[in-house]
């Protein structure tokens, strides 16, 4: 979408865009809420389907509220244009599709139906990208472009939804049997206990991620901002072929952890880091060959300037990649609340250092000051890991 933004309508438009996913990755884990590594590992089924869907609805208001309160805010205080406020309330709407969306990923996956959950997503993104380069094409609006790909998400995902829920969902969980149901507050007060630590952990992982922009944001121009971000694009890719590989073994690995087979568990998790190691020298010795070249061409901007950017945000991604993953490792042991802790510290140096470092060093700044707490979040987490796995307390 940036590569069309910036070719279409002019880099600080582009800028704007990658302010806006900054903002709407905020977003997001307030309407996910943790829920749904909690729910795929829910191998016991202590909560229904309905208390689920019930508890994502909920969090779904509070993101749309926290949305709209941010951006009075960001009109009072930070100067928002008319069409900046209107282009990130459209991106953070189709992340609200997005949450509602994983909770039924969230099912499908318990269901053994993963690849049902993915093409939900895949369609729906798919769809939203096809139609996006047409109608700014039309309209040479970014808002108005937005506005519209915001209803298009909301109307390919309810198509998806009432063709593929009635082939995997169990009779008992039909939404018609369903819909007789009584809303158990005190069932969704639990589950939002339970999974208190898991938003915690995902909103200040965002928070992190994105702080860097923040920044820029305050101190910068909307030019820098895309460079940046055109430069920060790479950080998730090790991330997300990851999350290929590990998403279908979480429901063996719960299994495994439940049965209490620790040697067979520890060796996935063992394997898995190696792998993102792998991942990590592929990317990162492709990108110092190709990537400033190839990331000029795919955004039309010359970002000559920007390789040494690129190669700290890479080795940032690959501690990224690795912290993540053994979030989800704990989450599968049911030892979540010990990984709020290091998410705080690194959330509060994020705070007091990333300002600093931008307003000193520019974009340098940025990914050097972010690298050092990836890694530093990363081996407090391998800490807290090997501690838990060796049966110790924290």
């Amino acid at each position: 979408m940036s590569m069309i933004v910036t070719r279409m309508t002019g880099l600080s438009d582009a800028g704007m865009l990658t302010m806006a996913f900054a903002v709407g990755n905020l977003m997001l884990p307030i309407g996910k809420f943790g829920v749904r590594n909690f729910q795929v590992t829910d191998v016991e089924h202590k909560f229904s389907l309905f208390t689920y869907i019930m508890t994502r609805l909920a969090t779904v208001i509070v993101m749309v509220i926290s949305v709209c309160g941010y951006l009075g805010y960001a009109a009072s205080r930070l100067g928002y244009s008319s069409d900046k406020i209107g282009v990130v309330f459209a991106v953070c709407m189709i992340y609200a599709v997005e949450a509602l969306e994983d909770v039924i990923w969230g099912y499908y996956q318990q269901r053994n139906r993963l690849y049902a959950g993915a093409g939900m997503f895949c369609v729906r993104w798919t769809g939203i990208l096809l139609f996006f380069p047409v109608a700014l094409y039309i309209s040479r609006s970014l808002k108005d472009t937005l506005l519209w790909c915001m209803i298009l998400s909301a109307v390919i995902f309810l198509i998806l939804l009432r063709v593929s829920y009635p082939r995997i969902c169990r009779r008992e969980d039909r939404f018609s049997e369903m819909s007789g149901n009584r809303i158990d507050f005190r069932q969704i007060g639990r589950l939002l206990k339970a999974v208190l630590p898991l938003f915690g952990i995902s909103f200040l992982a965002l928070y992190e991620n994105n702080m860097p922009k923040y920044s820029i944001d305050a101190y910068m121009t909307d030019e820098i901002q895309a460079c940046y971000g055109f430069v920060a694009m790479p950080v998730f890719v090790i991330g997300l072929l990851n999350n290929f590989i590990y998403q279908p073994s979480l429901v063996p690995m719960a299994v495994e952890w439940e049965q209490g087979q620790v040697v067979k568990f520890r060796k996935r998790i063992g394997r898995q880091i190696m792998i993102i190691g792998a991942l990590a020298g592929v990317c990162m010795t492709g990108a110092y060959l190709l990537g400033i070249p190839v990331l000029s061409l795919l955004y039309n901007t010359d970002l000559t300037g920007y390789k040494r950017e690129l190669m700290i945000l890479l080795l940032a991604s690959a501690f990224l990649a690795a912290s993540g993953y053994q979030s989800v490792v704990l989450t599968i042991m049911r030892c979540q609340k010990a990984l709020l802790l290091p998410h705080c510290i690194t959330a509060v140096l994020a705070t007091v250092s990333l300002p600093r470092a931008v307003a000193g060093f520019g974009t340098m700044g940025a990914a050097s000051c972010y690298m050092v707490l990836m890694a530093l979040l990363c081996f407090m987490y391998g800490a807290v890991l090997i501690i838990k796995l060796k049966g110790n307390k924290i």
